[in-house]
């Protein structure tokens, strides 16, 4: 998906709690999914602007995304929308390949036949210009039907830096015959039931997209 810039100078909310948690929610949409590039450094006074609040909500979410790790404070500047760097990836690499793989090996005992189905229609259109939202829809099925909620989460905050990296350059992950293969297996491995070929087919899915992803950024 060609990520589009951001306008959300347009964009207006109701009067009540939840104007930070709506600013906070549209900023990191704009920001995960490459909108609000990295390396901008956002304003409050804009922002509140834009978003006709006043500056305390924009504080709040500005707060939120910086525990997040998507901004950064700079004292007397703003916040500044984080860079993904190539050693950031490579620990959210070695992070999803122990939470991950553990998680597809909890999914085998667990998922259900509508998620199974769900999976290979992901898994079909891989080349997709959806490709990004469809790979992290993907493994969150995967994830989630581990039946384990605290696992699940740790790793949707790891795919939310994956959709940083990929929104950038999407042919970070351009599609390979190896990773649809192991997708594939994972899926085949799930739907058996096999705890420990799910694992299996999972690592070798990481590993495949680690070496990818790591080789373009180098590159770049």
């Amino acid at each position: 998906m060609t990520p589009r810039k951001s306008d959300y100078s347009t964009r207006r909310y109701s009067s009540g709690n939840s104007r930070a948690q709506e600013v906070y929610a549209s900023l990191k949409d704009d920001i995960v999914w490459g909108r609000i590039a990295p390396g901008t450094m956002l304003s409050e006074t804009r922002i509140a602007e834009a978003f006709s609040v006043s500056r305390t909500p924009v504080r709040e979410a500005l707060h939120k995304l910086a525990a997040a790790g998507l901004v950064q404070s700079i004292p007397n500047q703003g916040h500044l929308v984080h860079t993904v760097s190539a050693s950031e990836a490579l620990d959210a690499f070695r992070l999803r390949e122990i939470l991950e793989v553990e998680a597809a090996g909890q999914a085998a005992e667990r998922i259900t036949e509508e998620d199974i189905e769900r999976l290979r229609e992901l898994a079909d259109t891989r080349k997709s210009d959806d490709f990004i939202a469809l790979n992290h829809e993907f493994h969150t099925i995967i994830a989630r039907a581990s039946g384990n909620r605290i696992l699940a989460d740790y790793i949707d905050q790891l795919l939310v830096l994956m959709q940083q990296i990929l929104a950038v350059d999407p042919h970070l992950a351009d599609w390979t015959e190896e990773g649809a293969e192991a997708e594939h297996d994972i899926i085949e491995a799930l739907a058996a039931g096999d705890a420990p070929l799910a694992r299996k087919a999972m690592r070798r899915h990481i590993r495949n997209t680690k070496s990818v992803v790591l080789q373009q950024m180098q590159r770049t």
